[in-house]
């Protein structure tokens, strides 16, 4: 099965990411970020963060304290999810919650957007 792939600038490199959607313990939407360098898949990163709070179904917090500030803009350009305006925070940071598009969740990760709405739906009933 082909997966969708993603250029990503960081380090003076533009990496190949793939992004697999999970779930955290409690249910909040988790991805994570694969990196596909010379043809093989090594972890890379987790684009989110999973804080104390249930968040609505396909949001999550974004880890700018991992990613830095520019993975926002990166979201952005590629469609995958639009800010909602609320933040979480942790120690001294801050972190912006996205909505991430349904749609594009299904197309990157079937699988990984199935299992991921079974488990929320089982625990909040929506």
């Amino acid at each position: 099965m082909n997966r969708k792939i993603f250029d990503l600038e960081k380090y003076g490199t533009v990496h190949k990411i793939q992004l697999n959607v999970t779930s955290y313990l409690e249910g909040n939407l988790a991805i994570t970020m694969t990196s596909w360098e010379d043809g093989t898949p090594e972890p890379w990163n987790i684009l989110t963060v999973n804080l104390d709070s249930i968040r609505p179904q396909n949001c999550a917090f974004i880890d700018t304290n991992n990613n830095g500030t520019e993975i926002l803009a990166w979201i952005i350009r590629h469609g995958l999810a639009v800010p909602t305006g609320t933040y979480g925070y942790s120690g001294f940071c801050k972190y912006p919650e996205y909505r991430f598009r349904s749609d594009i969740l299904q197309e990157i990760d079937p699988d990984g957007y199935s299992s991921y709405l079974h488990n929320w739906k089982a625990r909040y009933g929506e």
